[in-house]
């Protein structure tokens, strides 16, 4: 069986950047959510600009599309004993959904048929700090991009990581050392010989 390793952050916490960083280390299978599934197609096409007000609907897609995610690529890919990285998983809904005030129990219950990660890793910023590198990359800001609900987010993300044991690393380090930091702990957890 493989490894499995979700990379948790708000927007502009350079997710992304360290995960590419951690391909030219490890030879790992990345993977995001929302994913390309037709769910996750569905979610960057209309939920994520604004055409779902209720957050429970976008609670129940996002857990839709995980659970449509794992069982499609996540499990296939750690059957074949596969390094499988995720950008995102359970603990977005967490903190995204928390924040837009879904009861945390309702989302940890329509998200209970995936298994949690062997390793969550928060890449920690500070929301002003994120939102103009957001500004900065694309101009265009999503509806969950904002600075005060990012700062909400941000709370309930570092809450469940002192809770739950999380590895939270400063995000304002260069990607490469974070991608660094990243692999160790993967070949501490999966194998030296990565």
């Amino acid at each position: 069986m493989g490894l499995f390793v979700a990379i948790e952050g708000i927007d502009g916490s350079g997710k992304s950047t360290v995960i590419e960083e951690l391909r030219k280390i490890l030879p790992i299978y990345a993977t995001k959510e929302p994913s390309d599934g037709p769910i996750g197609r569905l979610i960057k096409s209309w939920a994520l600009r604004g055409g779902t007000t209720d957050p429970y609907v976008d609670a129940l897609l996002f857990a839709a599309d995980r659970l449509d995610h794992y069982q499609r690529e996540i499990a296939p890919a750690l059957g074949e004993g596969r390094v499988v990285v995720t950008e995102r998983y359970v603990e977005s809904s967490i903190a995204y959904q928390g924040a837009a005030g879904v009861d945390i129990k309702f989302i940890e219950l329509i998200n209970a048929r995936v298994p949690a990660p062997d390793i969550t890793v928060l890449l920690d910023i500070e929301p002003e700090k994120a939102v103009a590198r957001v500004s900065a990359r694309s101009g265009y800001v999503e509806k969950y991009e904002r600075l005060e609900f990012l700062k909400a987010v941000r709370s309930i993300y570092l809450r469940r990581a002192a809770e739950r044991g999380y590895v939270v690393l400063n995000a304002e380090e260069p990607p490469e050392a974070i991608a660094r930091r990243i692999a160790e702990m993967i070949r501490a957890a999966a194998n030296p010989a990565l």
